[in-house]
């Protein structure tokens, strides 16, 4: 089923839709069941926030809906969460996914009017009359007060965000000191672990993160800078590693403690294409690792900003 087909027929059946969230929900005597259509898994996952009054009858109609149609109802659980989630299969056939979920339609009636639950309040969890918003992309049934909170704390965070001002200088020193501190690291760690460069991570979570202390603010153009500067201190390691190993084997074989014999040893060594190439792919993964951590702080900046909270859509 497309999701236009997913729309119009939930449609028919008393849901109305949200195309942000890709969510087709009911409301019935404060009851708000949503039904998400999620292509990419194959699946339909609906969700029902509801207290308890008789948990072990919950259970057996749970059970029941999904052993007379486990064919295609891949669960039905109750949740600590005060969640009733069902997920129901997605076939190719677009009729049979409608009676799937009329079925389903007519087995979430059955719930509301069975007294065995009561609507909650998704975040507070209180049997509460509750409105349905979209915070992020996701719809929420929140009960009035806890939207209250929910703005007034929206609203600090972008307050205190727009109001916070890059320092790009301090930052930029911030970086090259955090990077500098996982470059010693890494040069330590070189000697006793064959890390291949995986230890250069080390490296970026160090300009990354000096950068954000310093710096007070970080923004897309100084993520950039900081992988610049991961890339060029850990070149840099990477030799004074080659170099501290070098150094450290002539020690061993009686030569004392000569870093400029170890500099010319490694210079000379790096003219053998055999050897050159085993750091080169040192180099690449551990490039690979720091942009693994680059990737890493993206996600983070995403899911720790303040989510939009939409106006009640009832």
């Amino acid at each position: 089923m497309t999701e236009a087909e997913f729309q119009e027929f939930l449609i028919t059946v008393g849901y109305r839709y949200n195309k942000k969230s890709k969510t087709a929900f009911n409301t019935f005597e404060g009851f708000h069941t949503m039904i998400c259509f999620k292509d990419k898994e194959k699946r339909y996952s609906v969700t029902l926030d509801a207290g308890v009054n008789d948990r072990k009858k919950l259970r057996e109609m749970l059970s029941s809906y999904s052993s007379e149609n486990k064919g295609y109802v891949l669960k039905a659980s109750y949740s600590r969460k005060k969640l009733i989630e069902i997920t129901v299969k997605m076939t190719v056939d677009s009729e049979t996914d409608r009676e799937h979920l009329k079925q389903l339609s007519h087995f979430m009636t059955e719930l509301y009017k069975s007294g065995v639950i009561f609507p909650v309040c998704r975040v507070c969890g209180r049997n509460r009359k509750t409105g349905i918003y979209v915070i992020g992309t996701e719809l929420t049934p929140v009960c009035d007060n806890c939207i209250t909170r929910k703005r007034r704390i929206y609203e600090k965070r972008v307050d205190s965000f727009e109001k916070k001002t890059q320092n790009m200088p301090g930052g930029i020193f911030g970086a090259l000191y955090g990077g500098c501190f996982g470059a010693s690291v890494y040069v330590l760690l070189y000697q006793f672990l064959p890390s291949w460069g995986i230890f250069a991570a080390l490296i970026a979570i160090g300009a990354y993160g000096g950068f954000v202390v310093t710096g007070n603010r970080a923004t897309r153009k100084s993520a950039v800078i900081c992988f610049i500067l991961s890339v060029l201190i850990f070149a840099a390691a990477e030799y004074a590693a080659l170099v501290a190993a070098m150094s450290v084997l002539i020690e061993r074989e009686g030569g004392g403690i000569a870093v400029t014999e170890a500099m010319q040893a490694t210079n000379a060594s790096l003219g053998d294409m055999g050897y050159l190439g085993g750091i080169l792919i040192e180099l690449g993964i551990g490039i690979a690792a720091m942009a693994v951590i680059g990737i890493v702080y993206f996600m983070k900046r995403v899911y720790t900003r303040p989510l939009k909270i939409s106006k009640n859509i009832l």
